[in-house]
């Protein structure tokens, strides 16, 4: 699972094997010692990409890979200079880092800009649009991938329930946000997994 990493999956996979050697009742205190070295605040954005298996279906996945690898192109500029971090590309989806919630935001906000502009004018099969999910805590930082509670949140609102120009936010992405990104704001609505059920709020996209 963690072959291939820098320092900080050493590190991690260093941990696991005096985790599995501890007894049982000391694992949690171990935990607890590490955790500051282990986890860091991020905000977190995961990007899905609208009808993914139809376009395939229709166009070939070929096809597909051409067009999002130009748009992954394109986006890793506008991303990096928004403050973000492209972690990772998984099948049709990217998992973006940011130190905190309106650089997040401010980030989705200029990279849906560039896809709208990168579609104008492109043939409908050419054309690209990201759904976003945003969330925001304590997340286990490694070289090439993160892990965390509001990373799997931040998959399951991009990748389930945003629409594709739409970015919804976890309840403590929404807490985390200042002034100008509160005003951005609106009720999206409470959504359950398994049972816990959490509100989750929409960011209104500056349209320019």
């Amino acid at each position: 699972m963690f072959r291939h990493g820098g320092p900080s999956t050493r590190r991690l996979v260093a941990f696991l094997k005096r985790r599995a050697r501890a007894a049982a009742p000391r694992r949690q205190a171990m935990d607890q010692a590490r955790f500051a070295d282990l986890f860091h605040k991020q905000a977190v954005v995961f990007t899905d990409t609208a009808d993914f298996t139809a376009r395939t279906l229709r166009d070939g996945i070929l096809h597909f890979l051409m067009v999002f690898d130009r748009a992954v192109e394109a986006a890793a500029p506008v991303i990096t200079k928004s403050g973000g971090r492209v972690v990772k590309v998984e099948g049709d989806s990217l998992l973006l880092t940011f130190d905190d919630v309106p650089a997040a935001c401010r980030g989705v906000d200029e990279l849906d800009r560039l896809l709208r502009r990168l579609n104008r004018g492109a043939p409908l099969n050419e054309r690209v649009a990201f759904s976003y999910g945003i969330g925001y805590g304590d997340v286990l930082d490694l070289d090439d991938d993160v892990f965390g509670l509001e990373v799997n949140l931040a998959s399951k609102l991009g990748e389930d329930l945003a629409y594709p120009g739409e970015a919804l936010l976890t309840p403590a992405a929404g807490a985390a946000t200042d002034r100008a990104t509160l005003r951005r704001l609106v009720p999206y609505k409470v959504v359950t997994f398994g049972k816990k059920a959490i509100p989750v709020q929409r960011l209104v996209f500056r349209r320019r």
